[in-house]
Formats: structure tokens, sequence, C-alpha cells
């Protein structure tokens, strides 16, 4: 799986996290912790290429038939502040 837009170190890994572990009501999610929620975000980034079911596209109009893809390659979304995982597509 090639990932376009990785990098090594973003802002938001010096960001110390904020929970309290011996509570779970004092961490991630119930508790706001920036770190907690980037880092989830990052993780969630498939690592293996996946397939797909899309419409069969003919003259411009969707047809009722679907198709099977691969996807091989996506691109992270990144925010502009934390340079967090905001989302990615393919």
């Amino acid at each position: 799986m090639k990932i376009n837009g990785l990098i090594t170190k973003p802002r938001w890994y010096d960001i110390k996290c904020s929970c309290d572990h011996s509570d779970v009501t004092k961490e991630w999610p119930i508790k706001d912790c920036l770190h907690c929620k980037f880092e989830e975000c990052e993780k969630s980034l498939p690592k293996k290429s996946f397939k797909i079911l899309e419409p069969i596209i003919v003259k411009g109009k969707s047809t009722d038939k679907l198709q099977s893809r691969t996807v091989k390659e996506i691109t992270i979304v990144r925010g502009k502040v934390y340079e967090d995982i905001m989302g990615w597509t393919f």
C-alpha cells in the first residue's frame, strides 16, 4: 500500500497525553485529549491494499452493475495546525 502525505514527525507528536489512565472517565474518548485523538486517527489508516465495489459508468451514466477495484494507494488529508490526520482519499 502506497500512502501519500506521510510525515516523519508531525506537530501533534509533541503534544503530551493528558489522560489519567487509572480512571476510564478521564481517558480518551470521554476526556478530550488531543494526543490520543490524533494517535487514534493515525492508527486507523489502512496499511494493506483493500477492495471496493464501484458502479460501472457508461457514457457518463451509472449502470446498475458493480465492479471490484483494489485500492493500492491513498492520500492523507491533514489538518494545518497540528498536522493531524483528518481523513484520506483514494
